[in-house]
C-alpha cells in the first residue's frame, strides 16, 4: 500500500512539471553587442546574463524546465534567439533587458508584447510583480513590434528591468541584492500564469 502512494505521488510530481510549459530565458546581448545607447557607460550585457542565470535557477527550483539562449559572454543573432524559441513548439519565451535613455532622469519599468493574448497576460503579470518587488516607476506594458517578439511562434515577452543610464537605478542594478530581486519578479510573474 505504502508503495502505490509512492508511486502515485511520484506520478503526479511527474506530471506537474510536463504540465509547466518549457521556459525560454533570454540574456539581451553579449559578445562584442555590449547592449546600451551609443556612448552608454555601463554595458547591459552583463547585467542581463546574471539575471538570466538568477531566473533559470528560480525557476527550476520551482520545477520549470528552462533553455537559456545564451550561458556565457558570447553574441547570439536576433534570428538564432527566435530559431531557439521556435524550436520548442508551446514554450514562454523571456527576454531581459536594462533601458537606457539621452534623458538621464528618465527611470522606472516597461514590458514589451507583440499581440496574443497569452503574450499580454505574462507581460502584465510580470510588470506587476516586478513593480510591486521594486517600487520603481511604472512606465506601461506596452506592444511593439520587437524581432524577438513578432517572429516569435510562442508566447513572448521581453522585460526593461531598469534605466543604466540613471544613476539611481544603475546602482541599485548594480547590486547582486536588487538583481535577485528582479530575477525572483520576473519568475513570480511567470509563476502566476502558469
Amino acid at each position: 500500500m505504502n508503495f502505490i502512494r509512492l508511486l502515485c505521488a511520484f506520478c503526479f510530481l511527474v506530471a506537474s512539471a510536463w504540465a509547466k510549459p518549457l521556459i525560454i530565458i533570454d540574456a539581451g546581448h553579449g559578445g562584442f553587442d555590449r547592449g546600451g545607447m551609443p556612448g552608454q557607460r555601463i554595458p547591459e550585457k552583463g547585467y542581463t546574463l546574471d539575471v538570466a542565470h538568477r531566473l533559470d535557477a528560480v525557476l527550476q527550483a520551482a520545477g520549470y524546465r528552462t533553455v537559456l539562449t545564451r550561458r556565457a559572454d558570447v553574441f547570439v543573432t536576433l534570428g538564432d534567439r527566435v530559431a531557439i524559441s521556435n524550436a520548442h513548439g508551446g514554450a514562454v519565451f523571456v527576454s531581459i533587458h536594462f533601458n537606457g535613455a539621452d534623458n538621464f532622469d528618465a527611470h522606472g519599468i516597461e514590458t514589451y508584447y507583440y499581440g496574443g493574448r497569452s503574450s499580454a497576460a505574462l507581460a502584465a503579470a510580470i510588470h506587476r510583480k516586478v513593480l510591486a518587488a521594486t517600487g520603481e516607476d511604472d512606465r506601461r506594458v506596452r506592444t511593439r513590434p520587437l524581432f524577438v517578439l513578432r517572429r516569435n511562434s510562442n508566447t513572448a515577452v521581453l522585460c526593461e528591468l531598469g534605466f543604466l543610464t540613471n544613476r539611481g537605478e544603475a546602482g541599485r542594478i548594480d547590486t547582486t541584492r536588487y538583481r535577485q530581486k528582479l530575477a525572483e519578479a520576473v519568475a513570480a510573474g511567470i509563476k502566476a500564469r502558469y
